[in-house]
């Protein structure tokens, strides 16, 4: 990965917006531009570098990068750096989003003593856009084979679920055989806590697995992630252990249509709020509207959720997407006490369409 590159690309947005320097203190952000994993750490990105601040777990390491001037932590070190290293910086941005109340008040004081020593100075503390989300939501074709990488390994995971399906086992029975099988893998972790759900369980979108046991003619809702190399999968299939019950064949004839119809505009130049917008009237179109109660998909990538957020009627509605985006197509439909369906890709949008990293087919399986 090029860190050099990511850094300078943030020094391009702060320049746009006049920012002399940002301060960044999220661990994740801070892996991104750096590569430097960290519990904690304190990045200063600015015009003439960047300043990395951490404590003595991390220094001597931390030291060995050659593009980061690295400070050891201690109380008064923002507030020094401010004075002489960072002199220079006039306007000093913090991620709104990011920063707590009482965070943004310790910067507060801290540069309101810089100004008390040097009264003439120019420093202005600001909230700011999240810029390195930002970034991260296109992704380098370095990030886009790990992408691919991870993906096979969780669409095997699915294959391995498949395969162990039997009657009388439990969705936490499913978790942990899963969990083995993955680890045995090279994985790191689940991406998140996977759903495993049968029958009427399948209805909640964001279920938790229990000691529910498979039966016959039961729909088995399969939605799982893992974590490889820092990056994360996400896929969702439906199958049904035996023959499903009418309602539910039509439920995901449904739902499979309404992702091929997202997938077929899922290309450069379209909105976000357009894509999930194409899946809902298909969905709305037969009679199954009010039934899908989530967004069409997400980012992801570093972290399971990042930008954009593929929902309409909302503040991202108008995100276009671009070459290098990572984002998952998971239209759902649910109904209480019977079953749900949610058929979930994940695809990277390409130069003139884009790529499917989950590969595992959408047809109605029986086991």
């Amino acid at each position: 990965m090029d860190y050099q590159k990511r850094l300078y690309s943030l020094g391009e947005i702060l320049e746009e917006d006049s920012i002399d320097g940002i301060i960044i203190e999220e661990p994740i952000d801070i892996f991104y531009l750096t590569g430097i994993e960290l519990s904690t750490g304190r990045l200063i990105v600015h015009s003439r570098g960047a300043h990395l601040i951490v404590d003595g777990r991390y220094f001597e390491a931390c030291s060995e990068v050659h593009f980061l001037n690295v400070v050891l932590w201690d109380p008064d070190v923002l507030y020094d750096l401010l004075l002489d290293d960072l002199a220079h910086i006039k306007s000093f941005a913090f991620v709104g989003e990011k920063t707590t109340y009482q965070r943004y008040t310790d910067l507060k004081k801290i540069v309101d003593r810089v100004l008390q020593e040097s009264p003439k100075r120019e420093l202005e503390l600001m909230p700011c856009d999240d810029f390195v989300l930002q970034l991260r939501s296109v992704k380098s074709p370095e990030e886009v084979e790990r992408l691919a990488e991870v993906a096979e390994l969780g669409s095997k995971g699915y294959d391995f679920v498949c395969d162990y399906l039997k009657e009388g086992v439990t969705e936490l029975d499913v978790v942990r055989e899963l969990d083995i099988f993955w680890k045995k893998n090279n994985a790191k972790a689940f991406a998140f806590d996977p759903i495993i759900a049968f029958g009427p369980g399948s209805s909640m979108p964001h279920y938790h697995p229990t000691n529910r046991k498979l039966e016959k003619g039961m729909p088995v809702l399969i939605d799982i992630g893992v974590t490889l190399n820092h990056y994360h999968s996400d896929m969702t299939r439906v199958v049904f252990f035996g023959e499903p019950d009418p309602k539910m064949k039509e439920v995901y004839e449904v739902v499979k249509g309404a992702q091929e119809a997202a997938l077929k505009i899922c290309k450069p130049g379209i909105r976000a709020g357009d894509l999930d917008m194409e899946a809902r009237i298909w969905i709305t179109d037969r009679g199954y509207g009010e039934n899908f109660n989530h967004g069409l998909g997400h980012g992801i990538g570093l972290e399971v959720h990042e930008l954009p957020v593929i929902k309409s009627a909302s503040k991202y509605d108008s995100v276009v997407l671009q070459p290098g985006m990572a984002i998952t197509i998971e239209p759902g439909v649910y109904i209480p006490k019977l079953g749900g369906v949610r058929i979930e890709d994940t695809v990277v949008i390409t130069e003139d369409g884009h790529r499917n990293l989950t590969n595992r087919p959408k047809e109605l399986k029986v086991v």
